[in-house]
């Protein structure tokens, strides 16, 4: 593979690489560039084909095989790549403000500190791609409705890290939801029932960590659920259902004023159980809510 690489590479000459660019900026030129057939199409052939500090604005680039091309320091500011194989093509330092990637092939291309402004990624492959100190936003991207769990969980991985690494701690905990519910969508199909299980739960209960206002919801149903079951055994004997779901209320809460206290075994077991529960998932909400706000 590395030699077959070394002798696309090889092919770029001074000659062949300066009408290279002439072309990707759409200027003329009377060199005969390369081409090939994949799939019925007739792809212009630039495989391997490496190009530094230049512009290559609003440039227009339809059925281009760029497979391992390297691209340093160059803009691509407007420009439009439409169902172009960009799979194992590095961009280092490139500015891609509001370009456009329409059905591109971007497997296991590499990304490092790019600007993608107002750029959109639209039902293109990305599956394994990687994006380092990038400026992409998850709004900029349309995700392909055919992608599969697994490469939606890697995708969602790669964008979380450069989302964290450049600050953006908005999409990376929306990236984060996305992984986690694109990792259990994958654990049903592959029959794993106890973590998919486990993971649904965790999406039930908190979202993850990502939706703290779900775990502030359950945590009033368990105030209800919990005085229901106290009033059901009878903990507090000749008090209301009312009084029982006060009773639940500040014991899972752990503020514990006094005025009433279970009676009976199973009723002074049901009440440590719900102050237990209440001490967990009111750590989890504190810890959920902090993140949020401390990430704003």
């Amino acid at each position: 593979m590395e030699d077959r690489v070394a002798d696309l590479r090889a092919r770029w000459t001074p000659e062949a690489t300066a009408a290279a660019v002439a072309f990707l900026e759409s200027r003329p030129t009377a060199y005969d560039l390369p081409t090939m057939e994949h799939d019925g199409a007739t792809y212009l052939d630039l495989r391997g084909l490496r190009v530094e500090q230049t512009q290559i604005d609003k440039a227009y680039l339809k059925n281009v095989n760029l497979r391992w091309a390297q691209f340093r320091d160059v803009g691509f500011k407007n420009a439009r790549f439409a169902n172009c194989n960009l799979s194992q093509a590095t961009f280092t330092e490139c500015y891609l403000r509001r370009a456009q990637f329409e059905k591109c092939d971007l497997v296991n291309s590499h990304f490092a500190s790019c600007d993608f402004s107002q750029a959109v990624l639209a039902e293109s492959r990305i599956d394994f791609a990687s994006f380092a100190n990038c400026e992409i936003r998850l709004e900029n991207i349309r995700f392909r409705a055919d992608a599969s769990e697994q490469a939606m969980v890697r995708v969602c991985r790669s964008l979380k890290l450069n989302a964290m690494s450049m600050g953006n701690f908005a999409d990376a905990g929306e990236l984060t939801y996305l992984e986690k519910s694109y990792e259990r969508r994958a654990l049903r199909k592959r029959g794993a029932w106890g973590p998919w299980l486990g993971s649904l739960l965790q999406n039930l209960v908190w979202g993850y960590g990502e939706k703290p206002w779900r775990l502030a919801v359950v945590m009033l149903v368990n105030i209800f659920i919990f005085g229901a079951v106290l009033y059901g055994v009878n903990a507090l004997p000749d008090k209301t259902f009312w009084e029982h779901v006060y009773f639940s209320g500040i014991t899972y809460l752990t503020v514990g004023y006094g005025d009433l206290a279970p009676v009976g075994a199973l009723g002074r077991f049901i009440s440590v159980l719900d102050a237990a529960t209440g001490i967990a998932t009111f750590g989890m909400l504190i810890a959920s809510v902090t993140k949020k706000v401390m990430y704003r």
